[in-house]
């Protein structure tokens, strides 16, 4: 697994994959169908699976004045996510 943060260019290795795309804060079962989704697509293509997740929570960013809150740390989604 590898960590793409702050802006970096997506590596060409991972470019034409399918992405799922979310928050993913607590991966319950409706976040693991959507990367299931993602990674069955990717197989049948032949092509890079990408999870894309957010930190700070988009919510932040249009409400600056909410308290932070976070189920999951970036640390527990990545290990979430390579389970």
């Amino acid at each position: 697994m590898e960590r793409i943060t702050n802006g970096a260019i997506l590596p060409l290795g991972m470019r034409g994959g399918v992405a799922a795309l979310g928050n993913f804060d607590g991966f319950h079962l409706g976040h693991q169908a959507v990367v299931g989704r993602a990674l069955a697509l990717a197989r049948e293509r032949e092509v890079p699976a990408l999870v894309a997740s957010f930190d700070p929570h988009p919510a932040r960013l249009f409400k600056p004045d909410l308290p932070p809150f976070a189920l999951t740390t970036v640390k527990q989604r990545m290990n979430l996510f390579s389970a």
